[in-house]
């Protein structure tokens, strides 16, 4: 398998990033670090080729900030490099993450898996979210599918298809990646979910909240509840299009 890992990190945040190098270093990791686009550097040029607000606001019910817009940008970065280097799959870590020591042993499982997935999420958000169906990877770990995927994007293993696809659908960007990504129905992604999570969340305050908190920006709020009851039915609707569960090709 041809493999990376990309390690999401702004350059002034030298902080988190030793953090993050330390930890890797301790676990064996070779990675290579992506300097993350800060959303405030970007001129309105720049953003009004990626950013629309009138279909953010059809698909979201507030207005994105300048981290967010950034944040998303990173991403890709990622996804179009797994394309250049025509990688099988790239593990992305966002620089805010606390490694579980064996989380290269759950990348040994992933490598085992046959190849039909996009998307494997290794973290979680505020809520964890239900199981449909499960598979055991060893005696701690499982891979599962979820109609509902977690939030956060701390931690993925995205494979060359899933690149491609998440690229095709990235533009104009209309939510934070983390929400649009829940919407995998819409790009036809093959997602899973690793529990228990081996990248979990710090402490540390994030990044993207410093340039504008997420939380604080003027919601919609009748478009809020449209959006979740949309998203609810469209959920129903596409529970019979989740993917099958990859098979364990290799002990």
């Amino acid at each position: 398998m041809k493999f990376k890992v990309f390690l999401i990190n702004l350059d002034s945040s030298t902080e988190r990033f030793t953090f993050m190098d330390d930890q890797l270093k301790q676990l064996g990791i070779e990675y290579q670090r992506i300097s993350a686009v800060y959303g405030k550097d970007l001129h309105a040029t720049d953003i009004s080729k990626v950013y629309d607000p009138q279909t953010n606001l059809q698909k979201y019910d507030k207005k994105l900030n300048l981290g967010e817009i950034g944040c998303y940008l990173s991403h890709v970065q990622c996804w179009q490099m797994i394309i250049d280097q025509q990688l099988d799959y790239a593990l992305i870590l966002e620089d805010d993450s606390v490694l579980d020591p064996a989380l290269m042993t759950v990348i040994q499982h992933i490598d085992n898996l046959s190849t039909d997935w996009d998307y494997i999420k290794l973290c979680h958000g505020r809520k964890q979210k239900g199981i449909v169906q499960s598979i055991a990877l060893d005696e701690r770990f499982s891979l599962s599918t979820c109609l509902k995927l977690p939030s956060s994007t701390r931690g993925q293993c995205v494979s060359l298809a899933g690149a491609e696809k998440l690229l095709a659908t990235a533009y104009p960007i209309a939510r934070p990646v983390d929400i649009d990504i829940q919407y995998w129905y819409e790009k036809q992604l093959r997602c899973f979910v690793v529990r228990p999570f081996p990248v979990i969340a710090t402490d540390l305050d994030s990044d993207i909240s410093r340039q504008g908190r997420r939380n604080n920006a003027k919601r919609h709020h009748l478009l809020r509840i449209w959006q979740k009851v949309k998203y609810e039915l469209e959920l129903l609707k596409y529970k019979q299009q989740l993917p099958p569960l990859p098979r364990i090709q290799k002990e």
